[in-house]
């Protein structure tokens, strides 16, 4: 009988068995499938993923008689969807995606050469019944799932996602550790050994309170009898109590700024995950911002230890030299850590994804305690479908979920009821933590009087709408000693630069006057006496206000907000309905604008006022519940951020340019590690035309100013003069005038 490979290493000559591939894959699916009820299912998915090796044309091309093995991934899944079961075709649907994607599911009428999974389900394959001679895999289906229990089409949708997660992920493991055990020792950088190591959930938590005890229940402490501190240790006594003894499944934390939520809600979790009664299985905090993600993540680490916090966003980089940077790094495929940090856009694009890396971390969801910070900045066009994630993940896969912030939205009508509150006395902490004074100016400035008034504050923050405005009034700043722009025209490093001189100088009381867009308003610690915000939400004024006599040191009344409007600066259509809606909160709450009564009418007005299509701009939910719903469009549609921006990467400093010469060389997978840690030196430029005029991105482009960084790629480009580049403040310029071009 013939011997039929599932993997084979040409280099050594090594052979994975196809049987035992299947063994392998079935037995993982199984196991992770396990975690929301669907051992079974995860079971067959696993065995005949990948039966289609078993035809003569895919046997040849392992043994390199071939250059190409055909479709192998098809033919488990037309096994399967034949026995016109459900439950077996969202495993054939799961099966028919494991490497190219989960398909649209298509209609009756697609024909063979349909890409969708009803037109998958008609192609000819080549021969692969030799599959019976290794052994007669049984198809026979006893349980059903208890989140498949109902006939709501959204759920199959999310299981299908779930399952495929499983079924990739074992997939990917199982191939990965046939061919580590084809390198010597000592190149090996996967496998069991490399991803294995980090410290257990109840390890985190003695290390947790050893941390707490003795910097904030430790009565020698220089600051210990400081009032601030005695709120901070309230709040965070009431979150530890809760992880001890608390039984919901969906909490809200709200916090005012400057009362210690990070630690709080990370003492909540550990003291839930370790109970007895507990099946937490990790901890997950999801950042709406990149630009917050290190200092959060940095607080975590001093905590739990640096190996134990596993960072995943677009420009994290890991250091595949050491050991424990190859284990986080490898833990950004599918969360198998105890502490991932995350972003908006990571977590709820993996939810709705159809792709196999985005999917891959699915089933490692289940059973988490998820930390929503910053809950208020879940964009407002796909919030019915984030909402509706969370609300699946928590009543249908075990997870617990908590909405973190100081401006807690309104979305307990979207949850269909109540969520409890972990912050205790809300009423009071609400009247201690109210440090400022706001004052809402009813007079347009012009920009040149703004300028000159804030020219005269010896410490202020304005935070203005735009980069475009941020310029301008940069521009109109009398030249003093101490005055800075922050943008995102700076790279991340240059802002990273510019912080620290901001932070050195308030702590130094020495002169610093910042003119800033909204990046510097969530999270970023810095404490001004005064502060200017440009007239917005009310989620985003209360967000800029928390940089304003954060640690309570100064008299309220000398602790100013100034609310303005500019003169002749339109705003864009979403951000002028949320200056109008936070108007109207103006007149009824006047010196109560940061009370959480007068956050949650703003948030209900806001919803209100947008009505609900704004609330799920896309369709994402009506694609969802299609009775065949289209996963790869649906996937494509779910973009929470808009960005059609090309990044330019800045050789900023000796390090970058280090970095681009190393891009400009690298072969293999090393430039994957060298694009991120390129990306703290990359600025995003809009590469949308407006009016007829040529995009930012096309006009720097056209001058010259930047080129690709390799010939045939776009992947990222270079600025090329560093004269477009203003390292004492502006960072990029964009005002390259039209006709501008260099000739060859």
């Amino acid at each position: 009988m013939m011997e039929y490979l599932g993997h084979y290493d040409a280099g050594t000559g090594a052979k994975q068995l196809l049987k035992e591939h299947l063994d392998h894959v079935a037995s993982l699916a199984a196991q992770f499938a396990a975690s929301f009820d669907a051992e079974e299912l995860g079971e067959i998915a696993g065995r005949y993923h990948d039966v289609g090796k078993y035809s003569a044309r895919f046997q040849e091309y392992l043994r390199g008689v071939r250059s190409s093995g055909g479709d192998h991934s098809t033919g488990g899944a037309q096994l399967l969807y034949q026995k016109r079961q459900l439950l077996l075709c969202l495993a054939a649907w799961a099966i028919a995606g494991h490497h190219g994607g989960l398909p649209d599911f298509g209609g009756a009428f697609d024909g063979e050469g349909s890409a969708t999974f009803c037109g998958r389900m008609r192609k000819p394959l080549p021969d692969f019944s030799a599959w019976q001679e290794d052994e007669h895999m049984s198809i026979a289906l006893s349980h059903v799932p208890a989140c498949l229990k109902s006939s709501d089409i959204y759920q199959l949708q999310f299981f299908t996602r779930m399952l495929f997660s499983c079924l990739v992920d074992a997939d990917f493991l199982d191939t990965e550790a046939f061919y580590q055990s084809c390198l010597p020792e000592v190149e090996q950088t996967a496998g069991a050994k490399s991803r294995h190591g980090f410290d257990t959930l109840e390890e985190l938590k003695r290390r947790l309170d050893e941390m707490v005890s003795t910097r904030f229940f430790d009565e020698r402490g220089e600051r210990y009898h400081e009032p601030i501190n005695v709120h901070r240790r309230e709040i965070l006594r009431a979150c530890l109590r809760e992880g001890d003894e608390g039984a919901e499944h969906l909490y809200r934390l709200t916090v005012p700024t400057g009362g210690g939520k990070t630690v709080a809600s990370l003492g909540f979790a550990l003291h839930r995950a370790v109970r007895m009664d507990s099946e937490v299985q990790r901890i997950i905090y999801v950042i709406p911002y990149t630009s917050i993600i290190e200092q959060n993540a940095r607080v975590f680490q001093d905590f739990l230890g640096e190996k134990n916090v596993v960072v995943h966003y677009a420009n994290a980089s890991y250091d595949d030299e050491r050991e424990d940077g190859r284990r986080q790094r490898l833990a950004t495929e599918n969360w198998d850590a105890p502490i991932i940090v995350t972003t908006n856009v990571q977590f709820f694009s993996s939810l709705y994804a159809s792709r196999t890396s985005q999917c891959r971390k699915l089933h490692n969801i289940v059973h988490s305690l998820i930390i929503f910070d910053e809950a208020q900045m879940i964009p407002l066009n796909f919030l019915k479908p984030c909402v509706t994630a969370i609300r699946t993940l928590v009543e249908h896969y075990g997870c617990t979920a908590v909405l973190c912030t100081a401006t807690q939205p309104a979305l307990g009508p979207f949850f269909g009821g109540s969520m409890k509150e972990l912050c205790p006395h809300g009423e009071e902490q609400f009247r201690f933590f109210s440090r400022v004074i706001f004052d809402v100016c009813l007079d347009r400035y012009a920009p040149e009087a703004l300028a000159e008034e804030v020219a005269g504050k010896m410490q202020v923050l304005v935070v203005v709408n735009s980069k475009r405005m941020a310029r301008q009034l940069y521009e109109a700043m009398p030249e003093q000693e101490g005055t800075f722009h922050l943008s995102t025209n700076l790279c991340p490093m240059h802002r990273t630069r510019v912080l620290h001189e901001i932070r050195a100088r308030l702590k130094d009381k020495k002169p610093c006057r910042v003119i800033s867009t909204s990046l510097i308003e969530a999270g970023v610690d810095l404490d001004f006496p005064l502060v200017y915000r440009e007239l917005t939400g009310l989620d985003s004024i209360l967000q800029a206000a928390g940089r304003c006599n954060r640690e309570g040191k100064r008299p309220r009344e000398d602790s100013i907000v100034t609310v303005f409007r500019l003169e002749g600066n339109k705003m864009p259509f979403e951000l002028d309905r949320r200056g109008k809606v936070a108007d109207s909160i103006f007149d009824r709450y006047a010196a109560r604008l940061s009370h959480p009564d007068a956050v949650e009418a703003y948030f209900r007005e806001l919803y209100d006022i947008s009505g609900e299509m704004a609330l799920d701009r896309k369709e994402i939910l009506k694609l969802c519940r299609q009775k065949m719903p289209p996963l790869k469009e649906i996937d494509q549609k779910f973009q929470l951020i808009d960005d059609r921006s090309v990044p330019v990467f800045i050789p900023f400093d000796e390090e970058a340019r280090d970095i681009l010469q190393q891009l400009k060389e690298y072969q293999g997978d090393d430039g994957r590690t060298l694009l991120r840690r390129a990306g703290v030196y990359t600025v995003g430029v809009q590469n949308v035309s407006h009016e007829g005029r040529p995009s930012p991105f096309q006009r720097l482009f056209d001058a010259g100013v930047v080129v690709p960084l390799w010939e045939e790629s776009t992947a990222l480009f270079v600025l090329v003069d560093m004269s477009w580049y203003d390292e004492d403040a502006l960072g990029l310029k964009l005002d390259i005038p039209d006709g501008q071009a260099v000739v060859f």
